[in-house]
């Protein structure tokens, strides 16, 4: 029986204990209290021909005088103070908060719960530009390595290879074009297409009509050809008389064999510039014209000699 009359004893304390801390908890929630909470400074109701992309402070430290209660949600999530710039005056290229001015339509953000009783800075910039839009080329940055035989003809295709881009007319002068993301592809044999992101260099302040183009490229295996083609000498040394050799240069080029056709020497064209101060006579020759649907062109050689017949 005293076993059970001590428990007794010691519920009767708990409970007494629990009431006082409740009590106390209470009170001190219910007391008024002036406290120095840092909000965040987020500006609201700008023009929409206007764009926020810079502002003097990120945050400001208010005195608030509430009851615990009312001060208790400051505590529990990252406070914010919204500032309409529609009610501040415009100067040049910002918006002005100023206490004279704008201290008693702040103190309206508060219930009659939370007195508003000062604001840690005397003034506040809002800094705003001219929002607008222009159309930017895609610049992809795909790099891609071909399995052996194997290699692209026609230039890969975006879609789309343009976007239109809306924000602060100062952020968009530079902005020449816009890249993707880095993607490399290995051993490669046939056609590549994806989804590919497009980098939006300021995500706060400039917005894309699209935020992702589709890559598209055709890989096809190809052959190697050799073609003859006539050496074109231009020869700028008055009434001299002369004479070359080689007349014609082997060219080497890779072709697609799902688009081969018979390739015509006057496809190519190889000039040779004569320069009278080079060593021996020997000119360098270059090719100066080739067709589009062929890749990785060179010469068997490119010496050229020129002999001088007096």
């Amino acid at each position: 029986m005293k076993f059970f009359s001590n428990k007794g004893k010691v519920n009767v304390y708990i409970a007494f204990l629990l009431l006082a801390i409740t009590t106390s908890v209470v009170g001190k929630l219910s007391s008024e209290y002036d406290r120095d909470l840092t909000f965040n400074l987020i500006p609201i109701d700008f023009p929409m021909d206007r764009i926020i992309y810079n502002q003097s402070h990120e945050s400001v430290v208010l005195k608030l005088r509430a009851n615990g209660f009312s001060l208790a949600k400051y505590y529990f999530n990252e406070p914010e103070l919204k500032i309409s710039v529609k009610k501040l005056k415009e100067i040049k290229n910002y918006f002005l908060w100023n206490q004279k001015e704008n201290f008693s339509d702040t103190k309206l953000n508060f219930g009659s719960s939370v007195e508003l009783l000062s604001i840690s800075e005397d003034s506040i910039l809002f800094f705003f530009d001219q929002y607008v839009s222009k159309k930017i080329p895609v610049k992809e940055n795909v790099t891609v390595n071909y399995e052996s035989g194997y290699e692209n003809f026609k230039i890969p295709v975006l879609i789309p290879d343009s976007v239109v881009v809306t924000g602060p007319k100062e952020l968009l002068s530079d902005l020449k074009y816009l890249e993707t993301d880095s993607v490399n592809f290995e051993n490669i044999n046939s056609d590549i297409k994806f989804n590919i992101n497009l980098i939006n260099p300021d995500e706060d302040n400039i917005i894309l009509s699209h935020n992702s183009s589709e890559y598209l490229l055709e890989v096809d295996q190809y052959t190697e050809e050799t073609i003859k083609v006539p050496v074109n000498v231009l020869f700028n040394s008055g009434n001299s008389k002369f004479n070359y050799y080689p007349k014609e240069l082997s060219i080497k080029y890779n072709i697609s064999i799902n688009d081969y056709i018979e390739v015509n020497p006057m496809d190519f064209k190889i000039e040779c510039v004569y320069d009278s101060n080079s060593p021996n006579n020997i000119s360098k020759a270059e090719i100066s014209k080739k067709p589009s649907f062929v890749k990785n062109i060179r010469l068997n050689t490119d010496q050229i000699q020129i002999i001088i017949l007096e």
